[in-house]
C-alpha cells in the first residue's frame, strides 16, 4: 500500500535527520565516540540508517488557472479556497451549461484507494440529502491524474470569511445559520 511505503520512507528520513543533527551538534567529538559530549546522548551507528531503500513519492499538486479547461469540460473562473483536502474552484461546466464548484483532491489524499472508495460511498449518501444549508454533491471523478469532486456552487461568503469579518458569532447568529 502506498501510504505504508510513505510512512516507512518518512520514518527513515526522520531517523536520518536525527542522526545528522546529532552529528552536527557533536562534531567536536572524536570519531570513535559513542556518546555526544554535549548532553550525553548516544550517537546512532550510521550503518543502521539506510535511505537507499526509500521511494520518493512524486506527487504534483495540480494548479488550475482562470480561463483554462480541466477534464475537457470545466472552464476555470476562479479559485474559491483551499484546505486540508485540496483546492476548490468555481468553474463553468460546459456539458450542463452552469457554474459548479470543483474540488481538486490533494495527491497524497487521492493516492489512497481506500480514501477514494470512502469518498465514493459518502457521495452516494450525500446525494440523498436535500437541505438549504447543504450543497448538493454531483460527481467524483479522475482526470489528468487528479481526483476531483464536483458539487453545487453556492454564491456568497463562506463561514470562515463571515467569522473573520464579524468576529465570534453570537448564539442567535449561529442558530440562524445552522437552521
Amino acid at each position: 500500500m502506498l501510504s505504508n511505503q510513505f510512512k516507512t520512507a518518512a520514518a527513515k528520513l526522520i531517523e536520518l535527520a536525527k542522526a545528522k543533527t546529532l552529528a552536527y551538534m557533536c562534531a567536536e567529538n572524536p570519531k570513535d565516540t559513542f556518546f555526544c559530549g554535549k548532553g550525553g546522548t548516544q550517537l546512532p551507528s550510521t550503518d543502521k540508517i539506510s535511505v537507499s531503500e526509500t521511494e520518493t513519492l512524486e506527487t504534483r499538486i495540480k494548479e488550475l488557472y482562470t480561463g483554462t479547461t480541466f477534464a475537457g469540460r470545466y472552464q476555470v473562473i476562479e479559485e474559491l479556497g483551499k484546505g486540508g483536502m485540496g483546492k476548490v474552484y468555481k468553474v463553468f461546466d460546459t456539458k450542463i451549461k452552469e457554474k459548479v464548484a470543483l474540488k481538486l483532491i490533494k495527491p497524497e489524499v487521492g493516492s489512497d484507494r481506500e480514501t477514494i472508495e470512502r469518498f465514493s460511498n459518502e457521495l452516494k449518501f450525500a446525494r440523498k440529502i436535500a437541505h438549504r444549508n447543504v450543497c448538493r454533491m454531483f460527481d467524483l471523478g479522475e482526470a489528468e491524474g487528479t481526483h476531483f469532486i464536483t458539487m453545487e456552487y453556492v454564491p456568497g461568503e463562506d463561514l470562515k470569511k463571515l467569522i473573520r469579518m464579524s468576529g465570534q458569532l453570537g448564539i442567535g447568529a449561529a442558530i440562524s445559520i445552522a437552521k
